[in-house]
């Protein structure tokens, strides 16, 4: 499950695509808009307000892989397939006396 939450406290109503479906969002304490859907990382969302069907990104998105007017990504870093485990870093530089 994924939260989805915006904020948007002059709004009347806000609601977020995802694949293709308007869902609403409930309003919560402080202009706060809130909702769980089942939309794991890769999924394409975008949040609809008022009345409005023109789709926004989300202003706190992680991934935005088509511009930042485009639809948000469902991004979750613990997801992601590390494959440099064995990688030691860098050794620290020295500084040579003048």
């Amino acid at each position: 499950m994924t939260v989805f939450q915006v904020w948007a406290p002059g709004r009347d109503r806000v609601r977020i695509q995802v694949d293709g479906s308007a869902r609403e969002l409930r309003r919560t304490d402080g202009g706060w808009w809130r909702v769980e859907l089942a939309a794991g990382p890769g999924t394409d969302y975008a949040y609809l307000l008022d009345d409005d069907d023109t789709p926004l990104p989300d202003p706190r998105s992680l991934w935005q892989p088509n511009g930042v007017h485009a639809a948000s990504r469902v991004y979750r870093p613990e997801s992601f397939a590390w494959t440099d485990q064995a990688w030691t870093g860098r050794g620290a530089a020295r500084r040579r006396a003048l």
